[in-house]
C-alpha cells in the first residue's frame, strides 16, 4: 500500500529538530503576590522516598505509587473530615481560551505553595492552606490557529485534540507543564514568568502532550500521545535548565535502523500510533525510565498488514540519560480492539519465591494485570501465550499473552448461550469468539458483528492506580463491559480523510439493542494482592445504575484509606476491606483528577480538583 501523504508529513516531524524559543514568545503571566517558597533542586532520594508533608511529584514519587504517609487523617476519625476551602481557579479578566477536554490533573504542594492546572491549560499558585491566589500563567491558547484544510475535520476543531491537561512537575524554582499547543514549558516558581518553551511539533499536525512532564536527574522527561490523530508519537528528554533536547526515541520505527522496525509490515499504511497518555516512572538504581505504550493506527488491521507492531500496547522501558532501548513487553499483539496500555507503570519491590524483586505492575485496558521484572522485564507472575480467534482479512495474531494474575474485569461475554441464539443487525448470528483465558480478543473484522469487551474500560490512564508497599496491595478502578464492534470495510475508509477519526480508527460499532450485553456495567474499586496477583477485595456497585456517570480520576493511598471519587463526590474507602466511610458533599461537577493530600501548618489536607470546572475543593479534619 502506498504510503499517504498524512504519513508521510507525520514521519517529517519526527524527524524535524525540535526548537527552543524563548519566554517571550507565549505566555501571560498575573501574579497577586509572589509564592514565598524556594523549590531546591530535589535530590533523586528525595523523588523517590514515599510523600510526606508535601506533594512533589504527580504519582507522589518517581516510582508512581501514589501513597501517602501522612498519619493525621486514618480509618478511626476520617467522618470528621470537612471541607475546609473551595475556590474556581479563575483567570481574572481574561476570556477562557479554546475548551479541549476537562482537567485530569492533580496539583502539586510545596511547603505552603499549592500549584494547579485547569481544564484550558492554566496554571495557578493557590496558599496551600487557605486556596488565597498568589498567581496565573495562562499560555493563550486562543490564538493558535488550525489550517483551513483541516477546520472542517471534527476532530481538529479544537486546540490540543489530545491533549487533557494532566499536571505538572517542579523543581530548582521552576514548575513545568506540557502545554495544548504542543510545547513544553518551565516557569518561575515564585512568579509564574515563563522561563523557556520548547515546541516538541506543531498541533496543527495532531501532536497531543497529554501527561505530566517528568522530572529527573537534570532532564525533563516525557512523550507525546496525538497517535490516534495519525502524529507518530516519541518519547523525548529536555534539559531542564534550558529546555534543550537531549534524545528522542521513536516510537513507531521508521527506518530500518529503528529497533523494531521488523516488526511491522512495509510501507506503513499508516505512521500515527504508539501514544503515551500517562506519567513516566523512573528507576535510579537502573537508570531506567517505563512508560506505557499506546495503540498502533489505524485500529483496524484491515490497512495494517501482519506484525506485532512494536512498540505499541505494552510497557517500554529507556535508558533515561541515552534514550536507548533496554526492554519491551508487549501485553497485546497486532491490537484490533483499542486495548493499549495507557496506564503509568508503578514500581515496587516484592518477595516472590524468597527472593526479593524489583518490580513493575501494569493494568492493560482489557483487564488483565502484568507484574514484570523492571530491569529485565520478564514477567515475575508467569504469562502464557494462548492461541485466539483468527481473521485473515485483519491479520490477526496466532497469540495473546494470557497473565496468571486474576483479571480485573471479566474476559468472557456474559450469557454465551443467549447470545448464540441472536441475530445481529446484518441478519447473522453475532461472533462471540472461543471463550477461555483469553475469550476477550475475539477477531473484528467487516464480515460481521463480533461481541468483545469494552477495552477502554478496563484499566485506563485516567484512572491512575495507587500501590501501598506497606500492605503490598494495589488499588484499581475498572468499569467492565462488554460491545457490539465491526471494522470498517477499506472501501469506505479510502473515501475518509486521514485527519478524521473514524477512518484513523477504521473501526465501526453496531447497535445491539436487546442484547443481553450492557456497554457498561458500573465500576469497581479494587484491591489486588501483589504477591499472589488475586483480588483481596471488590466494590462493584459503584454508580452501576448510573453507567453514564462512572467513576473516574484514579487512587491515592494513606493510612488505611482509598481516596477516590464518585464522579461528583470525594469518597474515602478502607483500604483493607473495600467498606465506604466517609463521603464528601456534592461537588461542583464530574471529577476526573486523582486527589493528592498534603500538610502545611499542621493540618493535613485532601485536595480534589473538578476538571469540567475547574473547582478546587480542599477538605481536613
Amino acid at each position: 500500500m502506498k504510503r499517504t501523504t498524512r504519513s508521510m508529513i507525520g514521519l517529517v516531524f519526527v524527524s524535524v529538530l525540535i526548537l527552543s524559543i524563548t519566554a517571550a514568545a507565549l505566555g501571560r503571566v498575573s501574579t497577586k503576590g509572589a509564592a514565598k517558597v524556594t523549590i531546591p533542586a530535589f535530590t533523586t532520594s528525595a523523588l523517590n522516598a514515599l510523600p510526606g508533608n508535601d506533594w512533589i511529584t504527580q504519582a507522589g514519587n518517581l516510582w508512581g505509587q501514589r501513597h501517602s504517609t501522612l498519619t493525621q487523617i486514618t480509618p478511626a476519625n476520617v467522618s470528621g473530615v470537612k471541607l475546609a476551602w473551595h475556590v474556581k481557579l479563575k483567570a481574572p479578566n481574561v476570556g477562557d481560551p479554546l475548551l479541549t477536554f476537562t482537567s485530569e490533573a492533580p496539583q502539586l504542594e510545596y511547603q505552603g505553595t499549592l500549584y494547579a492546572e485547569d481544564q484550558f491549560g492554566r496554571i495557578f499558585a493557590k496558599n496551600a492552606a487557605t486556596g488565597a491566589a498568589m498567581w496565573y500563567y495562562d499560555p493563550h491558547n486562543k490564538k493558535v490557529k488550525i489550517p483551513k484544510a483541516a477546520q472542517h475535520q471534527k476532530i481538529l476543531k479544537i486546540v490540543g485534540p489530545w491533549a487533557a491537561p494532566r499536571g505538572m512537575a517542579m523543581n530548582n524554582g521552576m514548575i513545568y507543564a506540557e502545554e495544548q499547543l504542543g510545547n513544553v514549558v518551565a516557569l518561575d516558581a515564585n512568579t509564574g514568568k515563563q522561563i523557556w518553551s520548547t515546541q516538541i511539533a506543531p498541533i496543527s499536525q495532531g501532536v497531543g502532550l497529554s501527561q505530566p512532564p517528568t522530572y529527573y536527574n537534570g532532564m525533563i522527561l516525557g512523550a507525546t500521545s496525538g497517535g490516534d490523530t495519525g502524529f507518530p508519537c516519541v518519547a523525548f528528554a529536555l534539559d531542564s535548565t534550558t529546555g534543550k533536547v537531549l534524545w528522542r526515541f521513536n516510537l513507531i520505527p521508521s527506518k530500518p535502523s529503528d529497533p523494531g522496525y521488523n516488526t511491522w509490515s512495509h510501507p506503513l499504511a499508516f505512521d500515527g500510533g504508539a501514544a503515551v497518555w500517562a506519567s513516566l516512572s523512573v528507576d535510579s538504581t537502573t537508570g531506567l525510565v517505563y512508560l506505557g505504550v499506546g495503540n498502533p493506527i489505524p485500529y483496524t488491521g484491515l490497512l495494517r498488514g501482519p506484525g506485532k507492531e512494536y512498540y505499541t500496547d505494552g510497557v517500554l522501558a529507556l535508558n533515561a540519560t541515552t534514550g536507548k532501548l533496554a526492554w519491551f513487553f508487549q501485553e497485546v499483539h497486532h491490537d484490533l480492539w483499542d486495548a493499549d496500555q495507557s496506564q503509568q507503570p508503578i514500581l515496587f519491590d516484592m518477595t516472590y519465591n524468597g527472593v526479593l524483586r524489583h518490580a513493575l505492575s501494569s493494568a492493560n485496558k482489557d483487564g488483565l494485570l502484568y507484574i514484570l521484572d523492571r530491569t529485565t522485564g520478564k514477567p515475575i507472575i508467569p504469562v502464557k501465550e494462548y492461541a485466539v480467534q483468527q481473521s485473515r482479512s485483519v491479520h490477526s495474531w496466532a497469540t495473546q499473552p494470557i497473565p496468571a494474575t486474576q483479571p480485573l474485569v471479566p474476559q468472557n461475554v456474559p450469557d454465551r448461550a443467549k447470545w448464540k441464539g441472536l441475530t445481529a443487525p446484518d441478519g447473522k448470528p453475532y461472533n462471540i469468539g472461543k471463550g477461555g483465558p483469553a475469550g476477550s480478543f475475539v477477531a473484528i473484522d467487516s464480515s460481521r458483528y463480533s461481541v468483545t469487551a469494552a477495552f477502554g474500560q478496563g484499566a485506563s490512564g485516567n484512572k491512575p492506580a495507587s500501590i501501598d508497599p506497606t500492605t503490598g496491595l494495589l488499588i484499581e478502578e475498572t468499569t467492565p463491559g462488554f460491545g457490539v464492534f465491526k471494522a470498517t470495510p477499506v472501501s469506505e475508509l479510502a473515501k475518509i480523510s486521514y485527519f478524521n477519526f473514524d477512518a484513523i480508527a477504521g473501526m465501526g460499532f453496531g447497535t445491539a439493542t436487546g442484547t443481553p450485553a450492557a456497554a457498561v456495567s458500573g465500576t469497581r474499586l479494587e484491591a489486588v494482592n501483589l504477591a499472589t496477583g488475586k483480588l483481596r477485595w471488590t466494590v462493584d456497585h459503584l454508580n452501576s445504575k448510573k453507567p453514564s456517570n462512572p467513576l473516574g480520576g484514579g487512587t491515592m493511598t494513606s493510612t488505611g484509606l482509598v481516596w477516590t471519587n464518585s464522579g461528583k463526590t470525594l469518597q474515602a474507602y478502607d483500604e483493607m476491606t473495600g467498606k465506604l466511610l466517609w463521603t464528601s458533599p456534592p461537588l461542583a461537577g464530574q471529577s476526573l483528577s486523582s486527589p493528592i493530600t498534603y500538610e502545611t501548618g499542621g493540618k493535613q489536607y485532601v485536595i480534589i480538583l473538578v476538571g469540567s470546572t475547574s473547582d478546587l475543593y480542599a477538605f481536613s479534619l
